[in-house]
């Protein structure tokens, strides 16, 4: 299929969203009544909020995963994973897997039996929860790029440099069967598994999105201008929502696999100021690894994003320390938060204490925001110790607590409370 026959052009598009600077939307910032006061002259404090901390690792920590609120798995520059049972104890892991170089990824199945853990150079292994023990070894993957697990099998999916979708299922002896899903040789850069566990909607550096038939092995695809860096789907709806570097958000609707429709292009607020360094959130896990692209701007590169499961909302973290909330059906923001440091969102996690919608918002500044969407406030500012937040999880058996992997290999626990 000819792929420039499905670029979107002016024509197609339903509808492109500038954001008018005198719009009605809420603003937060950090400004003094939000923070703490210095002194230019005088070394700023260091804060560490958390109620408890795990050195994980001897270098950054990138990557956390929490199971049944019992295991703890890492992943760290160090080229290892850890895994933690915290039942035992909360400083010693009861498993090392040994990788070949920073691992970037760890993950627990559906049933939280199998654990995933994969590197940059691609290698992934699956270890057993109840044996402590690796069932396969899979390196197949040529620089890896992200990985997930299907909701209802074990089977795990994952892209790599070269624009290939992986596909193992994982059975009692190691890899059951594989299957290859090709590109057109650009990077397949993100992914994520439709609800009807029978879809995968992948996105490429190329600013190509396909939507893949898993059992048929074929996809219908659209064309951005711009490389295609986050994608969520709504946990119900047939709607999906994708970022790129360029910094635009783009709500798709999935309903026909055959009729892919791209309805609105939310572009990024403004009065922005764009940069030309590598994305934050990536350069930390890829330094030494890939030259930096100096011409490129992603100063509004979208790191993150995120649907609310019960409001039609979605929360959006950029490069450059903006966290918007998005309605659904709105012309513009309901809410801009910007950061004074204007560094990364790496992580943007959307949480319910009842019928109440927070976002939990990690950044490469050193702090985790909490905002109550409902007004856009920001509720609390909790600060990571001076290290840079890589990952963020919000503690599903108390949504009052969250937990963040470092750039000091610490892995710490936040009460918001």
């Amino acid at each position: 299929m000819d792929e420039d026959n499905h670029r979107i052009e002016e024509s197609e598009i339903d509808e492109i969203i500038e954001i008018d600077d005198d719009a009605e939307m809420k603003y937060a910032s950090d400004d003094e009544d939000q923070q703490s006061t210095s002194n230019a002259d005088v070394p700023a404090e260091i804060i560490d909020d958390s109620l408890m901390s795990l050195q994980a690792h001897a270098q950054d920590c990138f990557t956390v995963a929490l199971a049944s609120n019992r295991w703890l798995a890492t992943g760290g520059e160090d080229d290892v994973a850890f895994l933690f049972d915290q039942n035992q104890s909360e400083s010693e892991p009861v498993l090392k897997v040994e990788h070949k170089d920073s691992v970037t990824q760890v993950m627990f199945n559906h049933s939280e039996t199998l654990l995933a853990t994969g590197d940059l150079s691609g290698k992934i292994m699956i270890s057993e929860m109840a044996t402590k023990k690796v069932r396969a070894e899979i390196d197949e993957c040529n620089d890896l790029e992200w990985m997930c697990w299907h909701q209802t099998a074990d089977i795990l999916f994952a892209g790599d440099k070269d624009g290939i979708l992986w596909m193992w299922l994982i059975g009692n002896k190691g890899i059951a069967q594989s299957k290859v899903y090709a590109g057109n040789g650009s990077s397949c850069t993100t992914g994520c598994l439709m609800p009807d566990g029978k879809r995968i909607m992948c996105g490429y550096s190329d600013g190509i999105v396909r939507l893949w038939l898993l059992r048929e092995e074929t996809s219908t695809h659209l064309y951005f201008h711009s490389p295609i860096t986050a994608i969520d789907h709504h946990v119900t709806q047939t709607v999906a929502i994708i970022g790129t570097q360029s910094g635009t958000v783009n709500v798709v609707n999935t309903a026909s696999p055959d009729n892919v429709l791209k309805k609105i292009s939310l572009l990024p607020p403004p009065g922005v100021k764009s940069t030309t360094i590598t994305a934050a959130g990536t350069a930390a896990m890829e330094e030494g690894r890939q030259e930096e692209e100096e011409d490129e701007d992603v100063g509004n590169c979208v790191e993150s994003l995120a649907m609310a499961p019960s409001h039609p909302w979605f929360a959006v973290g950029r490069n450059d320390g903006t966290m918007c909330i998005y309605e659904m059906d709105s012309n513009s923001p309901r809410s801009i938060f910007q950061s004074n440091q204007m560094m990364a969102i790496v992580k943007v996690i959307w949480s319910m204490e009842g019928n109440a919608p927070y976002v939990t918002a990690g950044s490469i500044d050193g702090t985790i925001r909490i905002f109550d969407a409902r007004d856009s406030s920001l509720v609390k500012e909790l600060h990571n110790g001076g290290d840079e937040v890589l990952d963020v999880l919000v503690i599903q058996s108390n949504p009052h607590r969250f937990m963040t992997a470092g750039s000091g290999g610490i892995v710490r626990v936040f009460d918001l409370n």
